[in-house]
């Protein structure tokens, strides 16, 4: 069988990417771990995750999706206990759009 292409527009700070997802059923973890490994054309990063904030702070990434009700982006998380959440987890669905969110966490 013939899987249908998976794409997601991913959106961080200025730049907006079509991403293709190859497995839409991996966890939201490995997905990230994906992206930040992936490179474009010109073989460079898509995307530059600096691993400190602006104070020296780690920073962590998740992704994030639109609440059209509130106007404003949840966080996806990528584990919710022990469960590995995944883009299916929170309605993510072929050619949607999601955010890169920078989180800072004490180091």
């Amino acid at each position: 069988m013939d899987q249908e292409d998976f794409f997601i527009n991913i959106v961080y700070k200025d730049k907006r990417v079509k991403f293709r997802v190859i497995n839409p059923q991996l966890s939201l973890g490995a997905l990230m771990n994906n992206l930040k490994h992936s490179t474009g054309k010109d073989g460079r990063l898509i995307f530059d995750f600096p691993s400190i904030d602006s104070t020296g702070a780690p920073l962590d990434y998740f992704f994030g999706k639109e609440d059209e009700m509130a106007h404003e982006i949840r966080v996806m998380r990528p584990r919710i206990g022990k469960t590995e959440q995944t883009l299916g987890d929170y309605n993510v669905n072929n050619g949607d759009t999601v955010f890169l969110i920078p989180d800072p966490f004490p180091g």
